[in-house]
């Protein structure tokens, strides 16, 4: 799934946007806006590259120039909507006392990030199974910027264990996005699914939500 992404690739070359003129960075965020319209319109699998740069007003060439591959493209739309939850957040703070609460509230936001646009959870889901080098490294970035935010939240937590929570809750939120981008469960289990996992990570059975001491000594069991 989401986040304050700098969307600028650490190296040069092959249009990457940190060696950019303003111009072309404008033209290349150009590309992903149309992109990301049409991926509103329709599923990924019916997008082809030539729609995308009759989209952007610009030539097929120009758009294979600043992304590789259609994968390469798409995963860059996915970058951006991801740093919406870092935003959100700034916006928004985080509802609730506990850090159990707070962190249940940025996943809820992340999962609402998709409920609204599920043709995002889907392409999530398609370039999670792609062998595009280019993809799999913008995915990379989008997972580092997810669980920065979600460790963020777990802020004065012994930071091994708050990595091992936020590990574990990521992966239920792509289980569950996944499940649910296929139509084998409704948004509301997955809604549910994170629910239990923070209850169960963060909320002893007396009720009280755990302390930093407490969750280090019961995950380290």
């Amino acid at each position: 799934m989401a986040t304050g992404v700098n969307v600028a690739s650490p190296a040069c070359g092959d249009g990457q946007a940190t060696c950019l003129s303003a111009n072309q960075a404008a033209r290349r965020q150009r590309i992903v806006d149309a992109a990301l319209a049409l991926l509103d319109r329709r599923d990924y699998e019916r997008i082809h590259m030539r729609e995308v740069a009759e989209e952007s007003s610009v030539a097929l060439g120009t758009v294979y120039h600043y992304f590789a591959s259609k994968e390469h493209l798409f995963a860059e739309v996915l970058v951006q909507r991801a740093a919406t939850l870092r935003s959100s957040i700034t916006r928004s703070p985080l509802v609730g006392e506990s850090p159990a609460d707070r962190l249940l509230d940025a996943l809820r936001r992340t999962l609402g990030a998709f409920e609204k646009r599920p043709q995002i959870g889907k392409l999530v889901t398609r370039l999670a199974a792609s062998d595009d080098p280019g993809a799999a490294a913008v995915l990379n970035r989008i997972d580092e910027a997810t669980s920065e935010v979600f460790l963020g939240v777990l802020e004065g937590m012994e930071p091994a264990i708050a990595a091992r929570i936020v590990r574990v809750v990521e992966a239920v939120l792509d289980s569950g996005l996944r499940a649910w981008s296929g139509g084998r469960l409704l948004i509301s289990d997955v809604y549910r699914m994170l629910e239990d996992a923070v209850e169960l990570l963060l909320v002893p059975p007396d009720g009280p939500t755990q302390t930093s001491t407490e969750t280090q000594t019961a995950t380290s069991r």
